[in-house]
């Protein structure tokens, strides 16, 4: 068998693929094959691709159009029995040439380890690298409750093993449009360890015509997501309607004061629920846990428009929050 294929999908992305290709091309671990699984591109891409001459490259096209998450489960179902991890990149995207190496060595020292992924920088301009960026949850058990709020990897950076796939039988849902990647990890995590390695490995281009931020997809992806939420909410023996969901972490909706409190009050109860749970988090973790349920809460008290200074509402939330001390919370809010 061998060591590791790449699962590249693509679909006219002539402006960007070169630079990708190149960057896969460019690692210092050099024990791959690329697949580049065109969804019937109709711009330069065939070319593009066409035009390496390289034995680890490997060109295949799509009969018709089928959409991304058939596409990569057409690859890991061809590519699974032949190689001993699989590694996801998107066409847009950009890998550090040290990615495979680090996240191989990780792999073969954590073999419980399904799935991994890596820190990464989102830019609209993808030849810089900001001074600061946000980091996702490295550890299982974090990872595990993070899902509940956010994707918690980049899908460009995940590397696969392949025979856990197989076993498990995990693969992409085809009716989902827009984030496929986030309902494979949910699902994922319940059957396996998962991780993301503290490396900022890769670059991910922001696009605003991409699968889940273009303007006439937007509507599904924030109704997609709500459903994949609610139905891992249920996993752990919380139920949060899907309308519950977006309106909690997505909506807008103007409140009065005591539908906010009601309302408010029992997120609380659910947040509560989720912290006082056995979670076996690391001190670090359990300590950023505390911090995102009560910006969750500050940014749903914004949204609904309600007066951020009616003491009526300071006074529930205070009262009713259990995960963290009363002063933390109050720092928290006021920030």
């Amino acid at each position: 068998m061998k060591k590791l294929a790449v699962l590249l999908p693509t679909y006219n992305t002539e402006l960007y693929i070169k630079s990708s290709i190149d960057s896969i091309l460019d690692q210092t671990f050099s024990n791959f094959d690329l697949y580049i699984y065109d969804d019937c591109s109709t711009d330069n891409t065939t070319k593009i691709v066409l035009g390496y001459n390289d034995s680890r490259v490997f060109y295949k096209k799509n009969v018709k159009n089928i959409g991304i998450a058939k596409t990569l489960n057409k690859g890991l179902d061809e590519l699974l029995p032949h190689y001993e991890y699989i590694a996801r990149m998107d066409a847009d995207d950009w890998a550090f040439p040290e990615r495979f190496q680090k996240q191989i060595n990780f792999l073969e020292g954590n073999q419980e380890i399904l799935l991994c992924g890596t820190q990464g920088y989102w830019l609209k301009d993808i030849t810089k690298n900001p001074a600061t960026e946000w980091e996702y949850p490295l550890n299982n058990e974090y990872i595990k409750v993070y899902l509940l709020f956010t994707a918690s990897f980049g899908h460009s950076s995940i590397v696969f093993r392949s025979a856990v796939l197989q076993q498990q039988n995990i693969r992409y849902d085809e009716t989902i449009e827009t984030c496929e990647d986030w309902d494979l990890w949910s699902r994922a995590v319940k059957k396996c360890k998962v991780a993301n390695l503290p490396d900022f490995l890769i670059k991910y281009r922001v696009l605003e015509d991409s699968n889940h931020r273009s303007f006439h997809k937007a509507t599904t992806h924030l109704k997609e997501r709500s459903k994949i939420i609610s139905r891992y909410w249920a996993d752990f023996n919380i139920i949060l309607s899907v309308d519950e969901v977006y309106e909690y972490y997505y909506g807008n909706k103007l409140l009065s004061s005591a539908d906010f409190i009601k309302k408010i009050k029992f997120l609380i109860i659910q947040f509560n629920t989720l912290y006082l749970k056995e979670l076996q988090m690391e001190p670090d973790d359990r300590k950023k846990f505390r911090y995102l349920l009560a910006r969750r809460i500050l940014s749903y008290w914004k949204r609904s428009s309600v007066y951020r200074f009616n003491p009526l509402i300071w006074f529930v939330i205070i009262k009713e929050v259990k995960f963290m001390s009363k002063i933390k919370l109050i720092k928290c809010l006021i920030r």
